[in-house]
């Protein structure tokens, strides 16, 4: 997010110079500068005890394409447990384990993709309403069925190293 104005109280922004970081969004009455903002997300490549990949199609955007699980952090809450607690929501599984994979900045969206590799046993899925289906894929075959390209086909590759 880029800030014009104030959050606080309003007032239009000015560009003021800050320390090492150049001429930054300032408002004069809150005497404060205001620094482009960003969503935390995560997005985990999940894994099961056959090394085989879910994905899932969810039930809005574009439900014709396999996405990997992903969502929103909470405040207070860590990289890890975002994670654990996604996969849960959305497909009904327990994560045994978490791998950090990278974080990638999705600039379309102004998002930070923090990545895990997350293992979890392979069982019947519940799906949370967000999703349509889900189903499980060799890593090879989970790189082929995501949009070329993108971050979460980025992180399958990074994950099939270490499968």
């Amino acid at each position: 997010m880029r800030y014009s104005f104030c959050p606080v109280c309003g007032n239009k922004l000015v560009y003021k110079p800050i320390g090492d970081e150049g001429d930054m969004p300032f408002c004069q009455a809150c005497e404060r500068p205001w620094f482009d903002s960003f969503y935390t997300c995560v997005l985990s490549v999940v894994v099961n005890e056959f090394d085989e990949v879910l994905l899932i199609r969810q039930s809005y955007g574009d439900t014709a394409k396999y996405v990997g699980v992903a969502g929103f952090m909470k405040c207070a809450e860590s990289a890890e447990a975002s994670a654990a607690r996604e996969i849960k929501e959305e497909t009904g599984l327990e994560c045994s384990e978490l791998l950090y994979l990278g974080s990638i900045f999705y600039e379309a969206r102004d998002q930070l993709m923090i990545g895990f590799m997350a293992r979890v046993r392979k069982s019947e899925l519940t799906l949370s309403s967000e999703v349509l289906s889900g189903e499980w894929f060799t890593a090879d075959e989970a790189v082929q069925k995501v949009r070329p390209g993108s971050i979460i086909q980025e992180l399958i590759r990074r994950a099939k190293e270490k499968i």
